[in-house]
């Protein structure tokens, strides 16, 4: 579906606003965790639980918000999972323990996991596969976008306020967002007809178990899975590493995720737009790969130049691989069960990060830093084998 000239422009606008909100929101985590951990005496392992605890619900919670989305459609799907994100928000920025903090980021990440699912549905709704490749990858820029702004931001915040104030800019945000939803996004028809029971939980049960018997969409959900598993240690105890090893402060923590991201964001559109002419797979597989050589080198590295360099090069290569994958795995399934299949692609890639979360606390703490981007280099490397080998098609 495209309209009248420009309303592409808002969409993408509009969407990438959103999404911006929800990774900066989990980015700018890493950069606090010291903070949180001193004011909470925990330990790093503890820590990870704010990850684990975040993706698995929103992992679990997504595969009833797809069905709805189907059903309801996704821009409302989009405004109630804003209110439900102030609402954590509101509640991290009010905590005093770190019980409260975690079931705080619980009801974030329900709320977070309905912004992504109605994103990328959305997106592929409204554009063709053959413009879905710019589409995705100028709506996923606002991943690095979030480095640039957010991280540095949420970090500067943080250090000036205390960790509470980037909790409460992010439901202000939120709210925002949602009255911009309300004014700025089209209204998109349901998949499901009125006559279809709402709640149909056996046919969705049945829609779900037919995702993983069909080798196609099998395929994409563990390569989802792997491939968010693959960037979720490395990204979340950076912040931990640098301050332990080298004594690096928030602020310079938020520092390289400035420099890494400016590349990345300017890259992430062009290269949604090169995937649309080589090919979604050949340019997935091959930033990812590139993308685990690098993380081999990173643990190796001292504060300084070299690792600005290869922080960039690992952004540009997650740049180049984001926005193929979204629109390749939105065409796998037709539009009336999309919902429903990118609910449950992004419950895998909300398992993925939980899984390695708690794996790379555990190896941070026995092994290093090392231990934990090896994890990302295995996720990675399989992210690739997964979208060669099981996921095929003419038109893909």
């Amino acid at each position: 579906m495209l309209s009248r000239p420009g309303q592409g422009t808002i969409v993408v606008a509009c969407l990438f606003s959103i999404l911006f909100l929800g990774v900066a929101d989990n980015q700018v985590l890493s950069p606090l965790l010291p903070a949180i951990r001193k004011q909470f005496a925990g330990t790093t392992r503890e820590m990870s639980f704010l990850f684990t605890g975040y993706s698995l619900c929103a992992g679990i919670s997504v595969l009833f918000w797809g069905p709805l989305s189907d059903f309801f459609g996704r821009r409302r799907g989009l405004m109630t999972g804003l209110a439900i994100f102030g609402l954590g928000s509101a509640a991290a920025f009010l905590s005093r323990d770190f019980r409260a903090l975690l079931i705080a980021r619980i009801i974030t990440g329900m709320g977070a996991s309905m912004l992504s699912l109605n994103t990328i549905s959305y997106a592929a709704d409204y554009f063709p596969y053959a413009r879905r490749g710019w589409a995705m990858g100028s709506i996923f820029s606002s991943y690095f976008a979030a480095l640039i702004l957010g991280v540095p931001i949420g970090s500067w915040l943080g250090s000036e306020l205390g960790w509470h104030a980037v909790f409460a800019m992010a439901g202000v945000s939120a709210i925002s967002l949602l009255i911009a939803t309300r004014l700025m996004l089209p209204k998109l028809q349901p998949h499901r007809a009125r006559g279809q029971a709402e709640f149909a939980l056996v046919q969705d049960v049945r829609t779900f178990v037919g995702f993983l018997q069909r080798q196609q969409t099998f395929g994409a959900l563990l390569s989802a899975f792997c491939a968010s598993a693959g960037t979720t240690g490395f990204l979340a105890f950076l912040g931990v590493w640098l301050h332990d090893a080298f004594g690096i402060p928030a602020q310079k923590v938020g520092l390289i995720f400035l420099v890494s991201g400016a590349a990345a964001l300017v890259a992430s559109p062009l290269a949604g737009s090169l995937s649309d002419r080589i090919g979604k797979r050949t340019q997935f597989a091959a930033s990812n790969m590139a993308l685990a050589l690098l993380l081999v080198l990173l643990p190796r590295l001292s504060w300084g130049f070299p690792m600005f360099a290869v922080f960039c090069a690992i952004s540009l290569a997650a740049a180049f691989r984001q926005g193929p994958m979204e629109a390749l795995l939105t065409e796998v399934v037709p539009a009336a069960t999309r919902g429903s299949f990118i609910a449950l692609k992004n419950s895998f890639s909300q398992l993925g990060i939980a899984l390695a979360a708690l794996l790379s606390g555990i190896a941070f703490e026995s092994l290093g830093y090392g231990a934990v981007c090896w994890i990302g280099v295995g996720a990675n490397l399989a992210a690739s084998g997964a979208l060669i080998f099981l996921v095929r098609g003419s038109r893909l």
